[in-house]
């Protein structure tokens, strides 16, 4: 049983009793919190959102901490330091992607208020449910696929989930980071399991009925946390700055794309001193 596994795997990596949850609003982070409060642990969700804006998630992250009487620390993320945080991005954290800054943006806020040793996060459990975009309209129809689209999430790219990213916010803040959707023994616990099996009658139902917990709860189907929060839309107003958007993209994933050249090719610091002296 997934509840089980989890159960094993987030008391093997949380040694101590107080540890900090990344929480949303769905069902990935509801089932650590709930294997923490299960294991007697003291967990600590944190959520953030758009300042100005609670989104969906926080919003619904603060609701399940205040059921389940668990302390909720809200980040609103500043909008007014974006193009300093895009560069941080770009070349201190060596994101590449546009999903990769979207994603790891929020935690430039996150991190420093962290005092738990220990942080847990949810990040891959989707992929395991096969929910992307992608995944729903080529792999979700037989098992084969079902299949091929996990191992070519966690196994046949690199840095998947942003992994690398945050192990390095980690480093930085002296945390010790969990990631129980990533390990082995989920992945073959859901290893040729089909898409009836574990999403019928409702999305993410073969976890939901192992967490009894989750009758106290209403949960929305899965969306990318970035997008619930609108970051993406933020990350839009990007194409109207100058130094960030130096080629005049249309696009903001073309700008990263500029950047991540830019990083690769070895002149991004010249280019940051620059324009820091412009």
């Amino acid at each position: 049983m997934i509840d089980n596994i989890l159960y094993n795997l987030v008391d093997r990596d949380i040694k101590g009793s107080d540890v900090a949850i990344f929480m949303g609003g769905g069902t990935d982070s509801a089932t650590l919190l709930f294997t923490c409060l299960r294991l007697n642990k003291k967990p600590v969700g944190y959520s953030f959102f758009r300042k100005g804006k609670p989104s969906y998630d926080s919003l619904k992250a603060e609701e399940i901490c205040k059921i389940f009487n668990v302390p909720f620390i809200p980040v609103p993320l500043p909008e007014d330091n974006l193009e300093e945080d895009f560069k941080t991005l770009a070349n201190k954290y060596n994101c590449k992607k546009k999903t990769q800054f979207e994603c790891i943006f929020p935690f430039l806020y996150v991190f420093p208020l962290i005092k738990e040793k220990y942080v847990l996060t949810g990040v891959g459990a989707d992929s395991h449910y096969v929910l992307s975009k992608k995944g729903m309209i080529h792999y979700k129809h037989t098992v084969e696929k079902m299949n091929e689209f996990r191992y070519n999430y966690f196994y046949g790219q690199k840095n998947p989930g942003a992994l690398d990213q945050l192990r390095q916010f980690c480093k930085e803040y002296d945390k010790i980071l969990s990631v129980p959707y990533f390990e082995k023994e989920v992945y073959d616990y859901f290893y040729d399991k089909s898409w009836e099996e574990i999403n019928k009658p409702y999305q993410k139902y073969l976890i939901k009925k192992q967490f009894k917990e989750f009758d106290k709860i209403k949960i929305k189907p899965h969306i990318n946390y970035q997008l619930c929060a609108e970051i993406d839309d933020l990350f839009e107003t990007l194409l109207n700055n100058k130094v960030i958007n130096f080629k005049n993209r249309k696009r903001v994933m073309d700008i990263c794309r500029d950047w991540s050249v830019l990083n690769s090719s070895g002149n991004l610091g010249d280019f940051l001193w620059n324009t820091n002296h412009m």
